[in-house]
């Protein structure tokens, strides 16, 4: 399998740590005290600097989630070389979704003109283009297919925003989200390369699963154990410290444990963007060389599904991902899952 290209759409609301702060001031004054206000100020502050978030981008008034999705697929097969009667399979990863049936991808499809393609959904929270990566280069190395398109659009969080704070204690299970940025990608890859040297590792810690939940209005059919009135329908909740630690022990504990990836010799690396303060950390612990790492945050925020996918196509832009490199990903999401992916580009 080949990465033809990975191309990215980003929506052109920049907004600052200092707005959301202002926002939540402004929503919480007449509950919280001065004082109280202060130090929520203080304590959210403090969660950005952790993270390393800087900007984050967002809808503007007047413009749709799905036209930046779409103005990636274009994009895409543009600077691949390809037109729509060419692609074989479209996959719609991650959480930005406008509906849970049918799939998301049948709206890309049709609007850019994919007659050819059959279509089709993959959910695993942040890991989400990861894992539709490795289907795809199942699909490709089987000989079913020989182009696809994967795509995501992380666009739209602002809707569930809820600015509200009933205690400070909120702060706890809320600052996650206000990290989180928007973005939409697409990744082609055809069936140029045999030879890519794909390998992919996937493992799962579902005791887990209720540190980060973005739950639906169904949620109390599904829920295991006594209700939580912290877990609300159309609210992201995570506990950021457990998630972050657990996951990047889980990451590194998998990395080390498997000779191919372990005694590899890595170009570019690539992972989830939750927090930089982690993933120099996990660097460290796994003695890559962090100045071989492509850092998203900061100019983005959280992009969910679409951080790695958006991390190489800045990077293709800036030249730092060339032909014949070989790619680390490191990934981490809720779940919890963690996978690690390494190839030539």
């Amino acid at each position: 399998m080949k990465i033809l290209t990975v191309q990215h759409a980003i929506p052109t609301r920049a907004i600052s740590n200092e707005w959301v702060i202002g926002a939540l001031r402004e929503h919480n004054r007449t509950h919280l005290s001065p004082d109280q206000l202060d130090l929520m100020e203080r304590r959210v502050n403090h969660f950005f600097e952790a993270a390393g978030t800087r900007v984050r981008y967002g809808l503007k008034a007047g413009e749709k989630a799905i036209d930046f999705a779409l103005d990636a697929g274009r994009r895409a097969m543009t600077a691949a070389g390809v037109s729509p009667h060419d692609v074989d399979f479209v996959i719609y990863v991650g959480v930005g979704r406008g509906w849970t049936e049918p799939a998301m991808a049948n709206v890309v499809q049709s609007q850019l003109g994919l007659e050819n393609a059959t279509c089709f959904d993959v959910i695993d929270a942040c890991a989400s283009w990861l894992r539709a990566l490795h289907i795809a280069h199942t699909y490709i190395r089987s000989g079913v297919y020989r182009c696809g398109m994967i795509v995501n659009c992380e666009c739209g969080f602002v809707t569930y925003n809820d600015w509200h704070l009933d205690s400070l204690d909120d702060l706890e299970h809320r600052a996650a989200g206000w990290t989180v940025g928007e973005a939409a990608t697409a990744t082609v890859v055809n069936d140029d390369d045999p030879n890519d040297g794909c390998y992919f590792v996937f493992r799962n810690f579902g005791e887990d699963f209720k540190l980060c939940v973005f739950p639906l209005p169904m949620l109390e059919q599904f829920w295991v154990g006594p209700p939580d009135p912290r877990y609300q329908p159309m609210r992201l909740f995570a506990l950021s410290g457990e998630l972050l630690t657990a996951t990047a022990r889980r990451l590194i504990e998998t990395f080390s444990a498997d000779p191919h990836l372990r005694d590899a010799d890595y170009d570019i690396g690539f992972g989830h963007e939750a927090s930089v303060k982690i993933n120099r950390m996990i660097a460290k612990k796994l003695e890559l060389p962090y100045d071989r790492y492509v850092s998203t945050h900061a100019e983005f925020g959280n992009t969910v599904s679409a951080t790695v996918p958006l991390g190489m196509s800045v990077a293709l832009a800036e030249g730092r991902l060339k032909r014949g490199n070989k790619v680390l990903v490191l990934m981490g999401a809720s779940g919890i899952t963690v996978g690690v992916a390494s190839f030539t580009f």
